[in-house]
């Protein structure tokens, strides 16, 4: 009886196996040869060749017989990183992989490569590609060379680490050009294409196109090197670094969205020089578009970013120490109509470093286009680095209307050297607090837009060979900007073209509250200049001049050239120490304004504002002035255009008191005291070193038309100190410098440096 019970238990058990079969178990291959034969007997779970050996396409037979399972494939001790016995050829094409899978080369941890830096253990070379048709695929640790494309990703969650795609393992291009490195095809989502530990990195270079996210979405780019060797700093050829694209299909696109490229390194990040925690290094040896490019090519059947896209933290013209490469790319950064890409952040570990090249960033009209926080033109260290010809280009046409979304560009430093710091067509763009140094033209906007203008606000635009500002366009708003050092005008309006009749009109340099105001110091030629030389009388331009101050411009603190604001005059007006009166343009506003000096170009703060009523009279209350305070005014018209600066007058003098002891005087014996000095002494340099000259000392000998002045003198960035004739500067750096001085007199009054520019060569 209890013999039948266990063979019907039995029987049982076994009826219940058929029904439910076992759930296979995964495998780990170990690769113990660099042969390239197949699987004797696929699907039998061993790994072995007919000669009873492990191969790589041998484990990858095995690991898509052994369906839904998560095999790993490891390679032996004997892969060791050196090239001689480590790599593979393989000789025809490797199996598709149909099944979830890692691939390791790096099991035991980095090899100690030929190349003398870790990385990759496995070397793989051919014609052949890996070819991942399955999700949650891993490929680590190899070196993949000689192959038309190294990896094609087909489907989601793949990862990629610590590959050199393009290089052998001795840090040698392979003898054949890659065509592609990774590619990830349309669909094939949450892709990681490195990560944030050293370990983790791919190196990118010998290659048409590295790295591809084709119709790719919720990517991640990650600590990866793009353009450079496996020892970071020996540049590499890429024809493409990175594209984040659409993918054209008959019909429509693949889209590609919410793709991340670097990340914010925090604050470790941005203790050293290095290009760490997750930054990105693009560079290139050779000629090429883009270092990072979200526009694609129609050749490669591929269209801008939907987005949005994230690119932050990264080195863009800089190798992984933070020193600067050749750089011949069109575009560091080519957003183009990409949507939704926001270069940059708002912390310091997001920041973009981006040298050299032909254009910083360059951007035309893709919706939601951010530039945050990154430095062009400087790399972390204060080494000397190549700016870009021009930090950045934003392009808003198809943006510029009442309804559309602006494009933001601010808390961007650009150190530049000449060209123009950023340039801007078509408005609809807030370009706000910006450190731009250096430039040609500090910021440019041109283009009628066809609907806002551009809010160009709380920038510092400093030591411009040109203008600070320069604009030949409509609508755009000037507000609290600092602006010094200008070689021309501070802030200059102009006609595009002389030649036809097109104008300049309804811009605003300067609000109406102190939170507005414009600071503009030290320009070589006016402080606000507004040029209308067309010759045409019928049609007038109006731009207005708010509340603004500075001093040391050259020029007028307001100039208006040819029929600028149709030529507008400045107001009549008498001051006293209280107020001040006169006659304008029926109903125009008249702004008054101390001044701190005679000056032309200079005005001190602003003291209030009238409406002239429908006769032209107006007046304006303040707090009591001093006596012999100088005052000015302008008025602008209906139609929104801003006069010159009145010419000065002063309030009345405070009564002298008397002199105790005196008499048969008005000031009871005593003299009348001279007038104040008010006149700013001027510097002249007598004796500058050459304009170009090998010696690292620079000599300078100056001289002021005020026998008892003192000096200040700075040279480069350094702040004004003070000095004395002889002024003596020893071991300089080899490239241009600036060396400026100025006069102060015993009034105290501050005259307009004098400067000279010469260059050390090397």
């Amino acid at each position: 009886m209890k013999l039948r019970r266990r063979v019907a238990l039995t029987l049982l058990a076994a009826l219940f196996t058929l029904a439910f079969p076992a759930v296979a178990s995964a495998v780990d291959y170990t690769v113990d040869s660099v042969e390239d034969q197949e699987d004797a007997s696929p699907g039998t779970g061993g790994c072995a060749t007919s000669g009873g050996k492990c191969t790589l396409r041998a484990a990858i037979e095995e690991s898509n017989a052994s369906a839904s399972v998560d095999d790993k494939i490891l390679f032996s001790a004997a892969f060791d990183g050196q090239k001689g016995d480590s790599t593979i050829a393989v000789g025809f094409s490797l199996p598709a992989i149909e099944d979830e899978v890692t691939i390791d080369g790096d099991s035991a941890g980095q090899c100690a490569t030929d190349a003398g830096v870790p990385g990759p253990c496995v070397g793989v070379k051919g014609e052949s590609r890996f070819e991942v048709h399955e999700p949650q695929v891993r490929i680590e640790g190899l070196a993949i060379s000689d192959s038309q494309i190294a990896i094609t990703v087909e489907d989601d969650e793949f990862e990629a680490r610590d590959n050199w795609i393009g290089f052998q393992l001795d840090g040698t291009d392979g003898p054949e050009e890659q065509s592609y490195g990774i590619f990830v095809g349309p669909g094939a989502d949450k892709a990681v294409i490195g990560g944030t530990a050293p370990a983790e990195r791919n190196v990118f270079g010998n290659t048409n196109s590295a790295l591809l996210l084709r119709g790719s979405s919720f990517g991640k780019v990650l600590g990866n090197y793009f353009g450079v060797r496996p020892n970071g700093t020996t540049t590499a050829s890429n024809g493409r670094n990175l594209v984040v694209a659409n993918k054209l299909e008959l019909g429509g696109e693949v889209e590609a969205t919410n793709n991340q490229i670097g990340t914010d390194v925090g604050e470790a990040g941005t203790e050293t020089a290095a290009c760490d925690l997750g930054c990105n290094v693009f560079a290139s040896q050779s000629n090429t578009t883009a270092l990072v490019n979200l526009v694609g090519t129609e050749i490669e059947e591929e269209a801008p970013a939907t987005g949005p896209t994230q690119v932050e933290g990264n080195y863009v013209g800089l190798d992984a120490t933070g020193k600067e490469v050749a750089n011949a790319a069109t575009f560091d950064v080519y957003v183009g109509s990409a949507g939704g890409a926001t270069v940059g952040g708002e912390n310091n570990g997001q920041a973009n470093f981006i040298v050299g090249g032909g254009t910083g960033i360059y951007h035309q009209d893709g919706e939601g286009f951010a530039a945050t926080g990154n430095v062009i033109g400087d790399g972390p260290t204060a080494a000397n680095v190549k700016a870009p010809g021009l930090g950045m280009f934003v392009y808003c046409l198809n943006l510029g209307t009442e309804s559309a979304a602006s494009v933001t560009v601010n808390q961007n430093v650009f150190d530049m050297e000449g060209g123009k710091g950023i340039e801007q067509v078509f408005g609809n763009a807030e370009i706000e607090a910006n450190f731009i140094e250096g430039a040609e033209t500090g910021v440019f906007t041109k283009g009628d837009p066809p609907g806002a203008g551009n809010v160009i606000e709380d920038n510092v635009i400093g030591e411009s060979t040109s203008n600070g500002i320069l604009i030949e366009n409509d609508f755009n708003s000037v507000l609290h900007n600092s602006i010094y050092g200008s070689g021309d005008a501070g802030v200059r309006i102009q006609n595009p073209d002389k030649t036809t009749l097109i104008f300049s009109t309804g811009n605003l340099v300067g609000g109406s509250s102190a939170a507005e105001e414009n600071t503009i110091r030290e320009s070589g030629e006016s402080a606000i200049e507004i040029v209308d030389t067309s010759g045409n009388t019928e049609e007038d331009s109006y731009n207005q001049v708010g509340r603004n101050k500075g001093d040391s411009n050259a020029g007028l603190f307001i100039d208006l050239v040819g029929n600028a604001n149709a030529g507008i005059e400045p107001p009549e007006l008498s001051a006293e120490k209280t107020s001040a009166s006169g006659t304008a343009e029926p109903f125009a506003v008249v702004r008054v304004f101390r001044k701190a000096s005679a000056e032309k170009g200079e005005l001190a703060s602003f003291l209030g504002e009238a409406t002239a009523d429908g006769s032209g009279n107006w007046s304006v209350t303040y707090d009591a002035l001093p006596g012999e305070t100088r005052v000015t005014a302008t008025q602008t018209s209906t139609e929104g255009g801003t006069s010159e600066l009145a010419d000065t007058v002063v309030t009345p003098a405070d009564p002298t008191p008397p002199t105790p002891g005196g008499g048969g005087s008005s000031n009871g014996g005593g003299t009348t005291p001279p007038p104040a000095d008010t006149a700013a002494p001027k510097v002249t340099i007598t004796k500058a070193p050459k304009p170009q000259s090998t010696s690292t000392t620079a000599k300078f000998k100056f001289k002021a038309d005020e026998p008892v002045s003192s000096f200040e003198c700075k040279l480069d960035k350094s702040k004004f100190k003070k000095c004395k004739s002889p002024k003596t500067y020893k071991k300089l750096k080899p490239g241009k410098h600036v060396f400026k001085v100025r006069a102060i007199d015993k009034a105290g009054n501050v005259g307009k440096a004098a400067k000279r520019k010469f260059t050390v060569l090397s």
